[in-house]
């Protein structure tokens, strides 16, 4: 038999500020980034192409026009790919940590727990920007290399941070479960 406990008022309390403006910002450009994936595409490919060409070198064009065109498609496609990466990303982690981050503040016990998770979801809030570093990198140190250098050195920390916040806060939301079931209730008997 499942037994309904009354619903326990508790004000909805707000994470820390620069949390809120990461996440907002974040979900700002990332939305700015829309136009870029749509009416200004030729420009953004232009550029690119602009790009690849002015490192020639890092990006392995031989003067093959077949080779060369093939090299400076994969690095469009690479660009345009992190844009949109980042679009969706920025769009879709900032409300997430917006909702994590009100969560922590109203439910988390424990200043420290809730400092953890503070600095952990502002970090995941950033992870959205290793798309744009995986798109210029890409153009700037050739594809394999710059790919690479974005997924060692932005993607893969960011996104640890992004999972380890939410690993802690739904342990720290168990914890505080239990504690909650094993605390004596007002009127009752102990």
């Amino acid at each position: 038999m499942i037994r309904f406990r009354a619903l326990e008022t508790r004000a909805v309390r707000r994470p820390p500020l620069p949390l809120i403006l990461v996440a907002i910002a974040m979900l700002a450009l990332g939305e700015t980034a829309s136009p870029f994936l749509s009416g200004l595409r030729p420009a953004v490919e232009r550029h690119a192409r602009a790009r690849v060409a002015a490192n020639a070198g890092v990006h392995g064009l031989t003067g093959s026009a077949e080779y060369d065109d093939e090299i400076r498609n994969r690095a469009v496609f690479t660009a345009e790919a992190g844009l949109s990466f980042f679009h969706t990303h920025a769009g879709g982690l900032a409300p997430l940590v917006l909702l994590a981050g009100t969560i922590v503040a109203s439910v988390v016990p424990g200043v420290a727990t809730r400092g953890l998770l503070y600095v952990l979801l502002t970090a995941a809030a950033l992870f959205p920007l290793g798309y744009l570093a995986y798109a210029l990198a890409a153009l700037e140190m050739g594809r394999e290399s710059g790919v690479a250098l974005a997924e060692r050195y932005v993607l893969t920390p960011l996104g640890s941070a992004a999972i380890l916040a939410l690993v802690t806060l739904a342990w720290a939301l168990g914890r505080a479960g239990r504690a909650r079931d094993h605390a004596p209730r007002v009127g009752q008997a102990t």
